[in-house]
């Protein structure tokens, strides 16, 4: 764990700007470019419609075009969805949803600026939230920092975030016929945050790999409250897998609460996040 620990503290992260489909630098035998930040972009919010994302320097007045388009994305992204590693120009940036096939000039719900991101730093950029006019939980678009370093030797890598905006203080672990037995994080965690705790950095722990640990959340303290949701996720040695949890407390059809779990690692080209609910 001191190993993962100090490899994490060591990466950097970064964000993107660009209209086009950036292949230059990188892709195909030339390996992933190391002068762009590799970001994966995400519709985490149960109530907004598809998405793009715009993306300019925040010193430049002009958007430009939306990037997903740009990259073979064109239907945007539909609750709940990730998309492939895209490769970005560096700096400190704002951000933009906006409607897929359409241009940035028409926002959805409000910008995310300022965002310093690094050369060969990886991140996911998603939406969270409620479009609901005074909705709990109210939508946004958020960062959040990836780490693509392999798990520890014999290890399974978890990452754990919650974005259920109507959900209190979430714990997560294990129960045993209604017994809490064990919690993966230390601290509650309210939405839109992800795990923390000795030996967690940036959501991120290395566990033993468990082909179907029963997970489970629980209002906190998980001691005291019921579960709100449980579900046997596959933990396999050497990979990294991101556990988001999705929807609303009381949701139905698409809005029904659940996980949404990735395998993560960019690939050279980009290639594709895989991802499934549970």
């Amino acid at each position: 764990m001191k190993r993962f620990a100090a490899a994490m503290a060591a990466v950097l992260t970064v964000v993107w700007l660009g209209c086009g489909d950036d292949t230059s630098d990188g892709g195909g035998n030339n390996g992933p470019p190391q002068d762009k930040a590799w970001v994966r972009f995400g519709n985490l919010s149960p109530d907004a419609p598809p998405l793009d994302i715009c993306v300019k320097q925040s010193s430049s007045q002009s958007w430009g075009s939306p990037v997903l388009a740009a990259n073979q994305i064109s239907g945007g992204l539909t609750f709940p969805a990730m998309s492939k590693v895209i490769f970005i120009d560096a700096g400190t940036l704002d951000f933009r949803a906006v409607a897929p096939g359409g241009t940035c000039d028409t926002p959805v719900g409000i910008d995310l600026t300022a965002q310093t991101l690094n050369a060969h730093g990886t991140y996911t950029l998603t939406a969270v939230g409620l479009l609901a006019p005074g909705a709990t939980g109210p939508y946004r678009l958020q960062q959040y920092i990836e780490h693509a370093e392999a798990p520890a030797a014999g290890k399974a890598r978890f990452r754990f975030v919650t974005t259920i905006p109507n959900a209190p203080p979430i714990a997560d672990g294990i129960a045993d016929g209604g017994t809490w037995v064990r919690s993966f994080t230390e601290a509650e965690l309210p939405f839109p945050f992800g795990a923390s705790g000795v030996g967690i950095v940036d959501g991120y722990q290395d566990i033993d790999p468990d082909p179907a640990l029963p997970l489970t959340i629980r209002p906190s303290p998980p001691q005291t409250n019921l579960d709100l949701y449980t579900a046997p996720i596959n933990f396999r040695a050497g990979i990294i897998t991101a556990v988001w949890a999705v929807g609303l407390v009381g949701g139905t059809n698409a809005q029904q609460l659940g996980y949404f779990v990735c395998d993560e690692g960019p690939a050279a080209d980009g290639g594709a996040t895989t991802c499934a609910r549970h």
